[in-house]
């Protein structure tokens, strides 16, 4: 069966559940009892709420209507973010004003807080060490919290703070996701929805305890998601659980909120496709809050508003991978120096776990004042603290050293219990001031935020973040005139970032040298000498905060039913984390080899012996590659966002709602790393290292042009409960590229055949080989040169200059205009039953567009997808 075919197998269901249900419930309800089955006018998209800063507001009835599968389906719904479709089974994050999803810089900077308290990524130590930061199946390691686990069932409403938050919110630098749970009064509400790849459940309810004893709210999910139906071992199944209690006293609050979630990954085979190779990962958490508040409506203060937190996880990544053919000799010793290493068997299995048990918690106490200063002078004053702690004691890294992955060579076991926790302790304190200047408004919302950072490895001086926002309503008036509200708006701040664990506490780094390798299988004789060199240079003393400044200007009217907010802002990140390529030279002994039968080698103190004799040797100087942490990420994005609501055609049923985004983005990775080749000159190692402030690629920089709209036709009938929305989305400009900027009077330079330097444009030339220099190279003695352009044509260092993949890799990649639709059809059908219907990219455009960096052609916009979703309320 086609694709078209399954949509119109899936509308002939929907539209069969609906005629049947309408038929059910004209059967059973009185004609003149219609009249009170109705739907109110509801909001599917996301708000800007009236506040000095710029957010977005989401709603349950949008979060109903898109049928989102996690939280970022539904940062779809925000200024200028494209459609993409769900995708359960490889983790998700969420960013803010980022031209791409993946963005780790973006999402790492993105705080989401649940009910009050953080969802860090901070802690999480899945990985390798920094060498084999991507090496583990589906983790979310260096990136956003995978989101995957909060689902949209559970979830009250949205807000993303999109400007500069409140100084109550700190440890981010791209923006704010704060996420409230249901909570209340509520009917039994069971969820079911179907896609092509996905089964996803739910069911919840809302009760009174007693008459004095408080809100109980429970509920459940479930997910199953496997993208191709071929293969059910690659799933992705998630269950989650959600607990809430509230009770209101008579001068105070009390809110209870317990959440559990518990997922599983699993991938396909491994590198060899055998029977036995698998990856998994296991992913649970459980997180408990308690917040409320206390009315004391005192002259000095007007209520004390408390919450508390806590936090576990379970992290457990596994794989089996099988080797064969191989001849390898390793060690897994610690110790630094000549010890003897280990024959590897030619095939076997290699069983890696590396578990993790991430833990935060942390408890605030906020003082409010609320008075009126003079006759139109409205005052809201706060004053709050923040303690927080978090850590990992998890297992860590372990495998059998007699069967190691062995893509992993420079890493040892490690256990992550080793690790001391880090501490936070935040005070802030803000003011909201809003007054009236005749007819005009203004309202001022200034704060400061000072975090100190308390860790055994750094010692910073407090993080201070100043934050501003100023609203100034220049046209309020009446439902009559014309022009209905007219306000300016323009917020400043700074943002910082708190370092995670594995930036503060990385392993040491260990390099193993072959020195001796003698294998007499039929005598029994075999020996292997390896040398070890270690390093705890892989911590960076000197790592900095990354930090974000941010500047915008905003615009609100209305005239008439049309309402408009446009918003541009900059934004300069300076410091972000990254990692970075160091060196370090040693020396090794290789001994000669031993060629006949029946030899007797040892290792002793004084190095090998064959049959009492020393072994001749000769040294050698190498270099140690390891990785840092680094502040090599800078980013400078600005842009412009807008939404306009051009209001309700009564005759259709009908309103518009346009939103987008320009955004132009500039990364940058000023790091400087180094690069070893991995050659000979002369039978021994390359005696020089390059150290450059680019990439593999000769490039360290990023552009993104992207200008986006989207036109959504909300149609509502409430006397039949149908909601329909068909969304146009077109991308006018969608423009990328790669380029080099140096720092270091070191650009990218053009040559002939013949390796001659000639002049031109090494971004635009495309018929040329392009080159880069190192800005300094390293000698075996540790000391570092500054390499001149000269040297580029000595041929001891030629091997140090690093070209491009093709002539073409600068060129710019633009792609637009394209466009695609997008349905979502909801429907109440009496008063307990709704069903629903989606399709992204139901027509299937699919545009074909050519790269000229690559000289390939790649393909616009997501496939089809669609599914159904059922609800019962009673």
């Amino acid at each position: 069966m086609n694709k078209y075919s399954q949509v119109k197998t899936w509308c002939a269901i929907f539209f069969l559940l609906c005629s049947l249900f309408i038929n059910g419930q004209e059967k059973t309800i009185p004609t003149d009892t219609l009249s009170n089955i109705r739907l109110r006018e509801v909001i599917v998209t996301a708000t800007q709420p009236n506040t000095p800063g710029t957010s977005s507001v989401i709603g349950q009835d949008a979060i109903r209507h898109i049928q989102a599968t996690d939280l970022s389906d539904l940062s779809q719904l925000l200024p200028g973010v494209l459609t993409r479709n769900p995708d359960l089974n490889t983790p998700a994050v969420f960013t803010i004003r980022s031209a791409t999803y993946e963005n780790a810089t973006n999402a790492l900077g993105t705080a989401i807080l649940v009910d009050g308290i953080r969802m860090n990524n901070n802690m999480n130590m899945q990985q390798m060490g920094l060498e084999g930061q991507s090496s583990l199946f589906n983790s979310s390691v260096l990136s956003g919290f995978d989101i995957r686990s909060l689902s949209p069932a559970s979830i009250e409403s949205v807000e993303v703070i999109r400007g500069i938050p409140s100084a109550r919110y700190g440890d981010a630098t791209s923006g704010v996701v704060l996420v409230n749970s249901k909570a209340g009064l509520q009917p039994y509400t069971v969820g079911l929805r179907f896609t092509a790849t996905e089964k996803l459940a739910s069911i919840s309810k809302g009760m009174a305890i007693g008459n004095h004893g408080g809100i109980l709210h429970l509920g459940a999910d479930y997910a199953l998601s496997a993208q191709d139906p071929r293969i059910p071992e690659q799933a992705f199944q998630r269950l989650g659980i959600q607990i809430a209690h509230s009770k209101d006293f008579p001068t105070a609050s009390l809110r209870f909120n317990l959440r559990g979630y518990w997922m599983r990954d699993k991938g396909g085979y491994g590198r060899n496709s055998v029977d036995g190779e698998f990856q998994k990962a296991f992913n649970r958490g459980l997180s408990f809050s308690a917040n409320g508040q206390w009315n004391l409506n005192k002259s000095w203060i007007s209520n004390l508003e408390y919450r508390t937190g806590l936090t576990y996880g379970y992290q457990k990544n596994e794989s089996s991978t099988y080797y064969s053919g191989t001849q390898q000799v390793t060690t897994y010793t610690r110790q630094p120096g000549e010890q003897a290493g280990i024959f590897l068997a030619p095939n076997y299995f290699s069983h890696l776990s590396v578990e993790g048990k991430p833990i935060y918690a942390d408890m605030s106490l906020t003082a409010n004042l609320r008075n009126t200063l003079y006759n139109n002078v409205y005052n809201h004053f706060l004053l709050g603290m923040e303690i927080s702690t978090e850590g990992n004691r998890g297992e860590g890294i372990v495998f059998d050293p007699l069967q190691p992955p062995l893509e992993m060579i420079q890493v040892r076991s490690r256990s992550f219990r080793s690790i001391p926790f880090v501490n936070h302790y935040t005070t802030f304190a803000e003011d909201k001031v809003s007054f009236h200047m005749g007819k005009m408004r203004t309202e001022l919302q200034a704060g400061l935020r000072i975090t100190q950072l308390q860790t055994k490895t750094l010692h910073y001086t407090p993080a201070v973040d100043p934050r501003i926002n100023l609203k100034q309503i220049l046209v309020e008036q009446n439902k009559d005139a014309m022009l209905k509200h007219l306000s300016i708006r323009a917020g400043w701040g700074l943002m910082h970032k708190m370092p995670i664990l594995t930036y503060l506490y990385p392993d040491k780094s260990y390099t193993d040298k072959n020195c001796f390798t003698y294998n007499d299988m039929e005598n029994g004789e075999r020996l292997t000498v390896m040398h070890t060199f270690a390093t705890d240079r892989t911590f960076n003393p000197k790592l900095r905060l990354p930090v974000n400044q941010k500047l915008e200007l905003g615009l609100n009217l209305q005239i008439g039913q049309v309402e408009a907010d446009i918003v541009w802002f900059r934004e300069h990140l300076r410091n972000g984390f990254s990692t970075s390529e160091q060196v370090e030279p040693f020396t090794y002994r290789r001994y000669d080899p031993l060629f006949s039968k029946g030899e007797h080698p040892e290792l002793t103190s004084d190095g090998v012996i064959n049959n009492g004799q020393p072994l001749p040797y000769t040294t050698y100087t190498t270099f140690a590659t390891y990785t840092s942490p680094d502040n090599g990420i800078e980013q400078l994005k600005q842009g412009i966002e807008y939404t306009f609501d051009m209001g309700h055609w009564d005759l259709l049923h009908t309103s518009l709602f346009i939103s987008g985004s320009y955004l132009n983005l500039h990364e940058k990775n000023t790091a400087l790393s180094a690069r070893y080749p991995q050659i000979e000159a002369n039978g021994k190692p390359y005696p020089y290292v390059g150290i450059y402030e680019t990439n593999s690629f000769a490039a360290n920089l990023k552009v993104w042009q992207q200008f986006s709209t989207r036109f959504q036709f909300i149609t509502q009938l409430p006397r039949i409960g149908l909601i329909t929305t068909l969304t146009l989305q077109a991308v006018w400009m969608d423009k990328q590229r790669r380029g080099m900027e140096s720092n270091y009077n070191n650009p990218v330079y053009l040559i002939d055949d013949n390796g001659n330097r000639i002049d031109g444009d090494p971004m635009t030339d495309t018929e040329h080989q392009k080159r880069i220099n190192p800005v300094y190279y390293m000698d075996s003695e540790g000391v570092q040169h500054l390499f001149t352009p000269e040297m580029a044509n000595d041929k001891r260092f030629a091997d140090l200059v690093l070209t491009t993949g093709t002539p073409t890799a600068f060129l710019t990649d633009s792609f637009g205009p394209y466009f695609l639709l997008n349905l979502r059809v909801t429907k109440e059908i009496g008063r307990y039953v709704s069903v629903a219907f989606c399709a992204n990219n139901f027509t299937q455009s699919n545009p074909k567009k050519y790269t000229c960096s690559t000289q390939q052609y790649t393909i616009q916009n997501p496939g089809l997808y669609y599914g159904a979703e059922i609800m019962i309320r009673f």
